[in-house]
Formats: C-alpha cells, structure tokens, sequence
C-alpha cells in the first residue's frame, strides 16, 4: 500500500490545470487569472485632492497661522468630473476630494484651517507645499502589470478589473465531476424503504456539497446497483466529465467490478487502490481521457471515509485543475484537551475533532464515536487530527497536526 504522501503525490503528479474560459467580471470573484493585467492608463489619470478645501497657489499661504491668517479671493471651484479654471495668484478654488488640481495651484487646505467670510477665505495655517494632493500615477503607471495569471480574484482584485476597463476576462476552468453511487441497499432521496437492509444515501450529496464547495462543477450522475449493465451504462454517461467519482463498489470483494468497468467504458489507466490510512484505505485513483488528463476516483463506501478522502486528496486535486497556487486546506498544531488512544496504529489516522482558538493557542477534542459510519462525527467536528504511523495513544496537552475542513470557528 501506499503511503498518504505517496498516494497523495501520485494523484497531484497525474493532476493538470484545465484551460481558460472568458467570464464577465460579475462572475469572476473567486475564479483564478489566466492572464495577466495590464495597466491601460496611469491611476490617477492627473493630479487630484485627497480633501475638502481649497486649491491655492503655495506662495499665497506662507506663515498663515491663527494670527495672521492668509487672506485670498475665492474663484470658480473644482469638483469631481469638471475641468477647472486656471488659478491666478491672490486667489483660491474650493475643489472637493477626487476633483482635479487647477493648473497654478500646488497645495490644498482643508476647510477646518479655513473661514469663509465676504467672498473671501481665510486660511489659518501654513501647510508644506504639495499638501493633500494626490500625484498623477501615484497607484500605477499605463504599462504596469497590476495583476499576474494565477491570482485569485477577491473583491479588491475585481475594483482593480474594473478600474482598468476589463468586462471579461479569462481565467482558469472548472472541473465538471461526475458522482455516481454503487449499491443494492442505496436508495436516493423520496424513494420508500422496503427492507430493513436498505439505507438511503448521505454520501451522494455530501460528495456534492463538498465538490460545490470546493469551488468545482458537481452533476449525480445516478445510482448504479450491483450489477455489471447497471454500472457500464451510468459511466456511460461520465464520458463528457473531467472528473468522476464513485463511492462505494471498491472494497476488497467488489473492487474487480469497478476495476473492470471503468477500464472497459472510460479507459481509465489505474495508478493506485489502496492507502495506508484510516478512514480510506479502499481508494482507488487513475487517469483517462486522450491525454489522461480526467481523473477517477473509487471512493469508500462508508460516509466519513468518503469525506475524508474528498478532503485530503480529491480537494487538492481539484484546486489544482482550477489553477490555485494553494490547494491544501489550513493545517495548524493544536493542544489535545484530553488522552486519545487506538487500538491499531499501523496506518496514518485521520480522527475527527473540534478546533478552537483561545489565548493563543488552538485546541483539539477529539470525538468520541471514530468509526467509518459515524457521520454525526463530522457534523461535531471542523477538523482531521493526524495521528501518525506507530502511535498508539496521545495525552492531554500533547500536540497534534490538524487539517481545517472548516474555519468559520476562527470568526469572531
């Protein structure tokens, strides 16, 4: 088997970035860049006041102070948007914040300095020269590169889009996954349960929601039951995906029917099955497509498994095809609040615990139901605590590597 370093190198080896696709900016925010940005003027585009005040000429306001205020003539005024009038010596504009700086003039007063009385300002203090105006080109020059292919787009990222005149851009494209269910005893959604042996799925849509919330494109494809017609024909229709995930069907006794069917209808070149860790040892990983660029995964059956799985192999793969540089989810040390102990330690273990965030520090409990089955652990928990090969057991106030599938703890 492999290791978790291992099998996780071989999927992100075997991972490519898809193309780019051209969005409008409105559905850019979270996308990755696929060019870069390019300045197509200076930012600002001339001289402008960072105040409310009053554009004067530097030499009309030297030694102004509370008792021997500057007195100038007011003239025309500056508002954001207008060319303003020439400033002749003697005389003040008011200009408002954003408005350009009149030619002549080369500082601006703020209005508390100032009183206006009679169509004239007086000014109370003498500022240094160039005071509150905002230079031509102080953000950036026509030319520059602003934003380089392979950034996320945030919020700041789409004003600067948008200051520079992009309504589209490219950026890096979505995988489309496919998920496909095996299993007699699954019923989906509304279906009636007619024998005790039946459960009805929590796995297809916890797969769902993980894959949308990894930023990817999820279809559920169907429900294939433990027959080879069944499975050959729902993979039929993964054809069109980049990538397909299947839970269930891919434990020791049935991998042979998910080996073989995959190969057959999708020419899927198998890496790997098996993982030396816990939950998850069952994944199975390959390749397909042309130029073995579309990625399989068989997925365990049982609930947690599936989710640990998704999270510490099928999300960095899929971070990966959209061109994000970090594809990893937040890894901290936290102090255990209690002992943990395990009965095997030959694999790497994921348990499920509960982070917080107190004085400093994050802090580990573990819960206490870690079976595959348990998907009440993963509703309790917002993290994976790592136990590595060869322990057996942990102390309170012992630390303990944590991979964070869930960070809204950290909001205050």
């Amino acid at each position: 088997m492999l290791t978790y370093q291992e099998a996780l190198s071989v999927i992100l080896e075997n991972t490519k970035i898809l193309g780019k696709e051209k969005v409008f900016l409105n559905d850019a925010l979270n996308r990755v860049l696929a060019e870069d940005i390019v300045a197509d003027r200076d930012n600002p585009p001339a001289d402008n006041s960072g105040m409310d005040g009053f554009a004067v000429r530097y030499e009309d306001i030297v030694g102004a102070s509370q008792t021997n205020p500057a007195v100038l003539k007011i003239f025309g005024e500056s508002k954001a948007g207008d060319i303003p009038p020439v400033l002749e010596k003697g005389y003040a504009i008011p200009i408002y914040t954003g408005a350009l700086i009149p030619q002549g003039a080369d500082t601006v007063i703020q209005k508390e300095f100032t009183k206006v009385e009679d169509g004239k300002v007086y000014i109370y203090k003498e500022l240094k020269k160039g005071s509150n105006i905002r230079p031509k080109a102080g953000d950036y020059k026509k030319g520059d590169v602003l934003i380089k292919s392979g950034k996320t787009l945030r919020p700041p990222e789409i004003g600067i889009l948008s200051s520079v005149n992009k309504p589209t851009i490219y950026v890096y494209q979505k995988p489309r996954v496919a998920i496909i269910t095996t299993g007699d005893e699954i019923l989906d959604l509304a279906e009636p349960i007619t024998k005790e042996s039946q459960i009805r799925t929590s796995n297809t849509y916890s797969l769902y929601a993980q894959v949308l919330q990894a930023g990817a494109y999820p279809t559920v494809i169907g429900f294939a039951k433990d027959n080879p017609e069944d499975v050959r024909e729902k993979l039929k229709y993964a054809k069109n995906f980049d990538v397909v995930l299947t839970t269930g069907g891919v434990s020791v006794g049935e991998y042979d029917l998910v080996k073989d069917f995959v190969k057959e209808v999708l020419n899927v070149n198998i890496h790997f099955w098996k993982v030396a860790i816990k939950p998850g040892k069952p994944l199975v990983f390959g390749t397909w497509g042309e130029d073995n660029s579309k990625l399989f995964f068989g997925i365990p059956g049982n609930p947690v498994a599936s989710m640990v799985v998704f999270e510490v192999f099928v999300k960095p793969a899929l971070r990966k095809m959209m061109g994000y540089e970090k594809i990893h989810s937040l890894t901290v040390d936290a102090i255990l609040t209690q002992d943990f102990s395990r009965k095997s330690a030959d694999r790497l273990e994921f348990i499920r615990v509960n982070v917080e965030y107190k004085n400093g520090n994050f802090y580990a409990t573990p819960f206490g139901k870690q079976g595959s089955n348990i998907l009440t652990g993963m509703v309790n928990a917002n993290g994976l605590g790592i136990v590595e090969v060869g322990v057996e057991s942990l102390k309170k106030d012992d630390k303990i590597r944590v991979v964070l599938f869930d960070t809204e703890f950290l909001y205050g």
